[in-house]
């Protein structure tokens, strides 16, 4: 009887988790965004953060590195209106995203 790992489909899914446990993302802080942007920001994925665990109180959003600068763009043209508009970026591993 094969067991759950030799699964192809099981399989797959594990490799998939395992090669996106290896890349990092990137979390980007739209600090200081026009209280007027709030429902676009919400509307793009963006989460609030108010502050209570360390991160800056501000609305924030986790993507791949390949989607840093379209990101960048849209916070630059739609949000801040100011295309030298520099956010706060963290960069994280697995290791940070799930320690306990």
């Amino acid at each position: 009887m094969p067991t759950l790992l030799q699964k192809p489909l099981t399989a797959f899914a594990f490799g998939e988790l395992y090669k996106s446990s290896q890349r990092a993302r990137l979390r980007i802080f739209a600090e200081n965004s026009p209280l007027e942007m709030k429902d676009h920001l919400k509307a793009r994925g963006y989460r609030s953060s108010d502050g209570s665990d360390g991160r800056p109180k501000s609305w924030w959003i986790e993507v791949d590195e390949e989607a840093l600068d379209n990101e960048l763009g849209y916070l630059r043209s739609e949000i801040y209106r100011y295309p030298d508009a520099d956010p706060p970026i963290s960069r994280l591993t697995a290791f940070d995203r799930f320690r306990a």
